[in-house]
């Protein structure tokens, strides 16, 4: 995947009210591709596990307290 369409896929995530307020986007410019795709499918995770975890998508203000593991 094109180094483009990953910040793409993060930004989307970074909209998500789970993160949002939480830059999970300034360290990407250190990282290769295959490590923002892999930092981007454990947000993409969390968030969608938090979703399943309330039987619906959410609109909630803080991460799980695993969220750094």
């Amino acid at each position: 995947m094109k180094r483009v369409e990953l910040h793409a896929r993060l930004k989307a995530v970074q909209k998500h009210d789970l993160v949002r307020g939480k830059d999970i986007t300034t360290l990407t410019a250190f990282m290769d591709n295959k490590e923002i795709e892999q930092h981007i499918v454990r947000y993409e995770r969390i968030v969608e596990n938090h979703g399943k975890k309330n039987g619906k998508e959410t609109q909630a203000a803080s991460l799980p307290t695993d969220w750094e593991n």
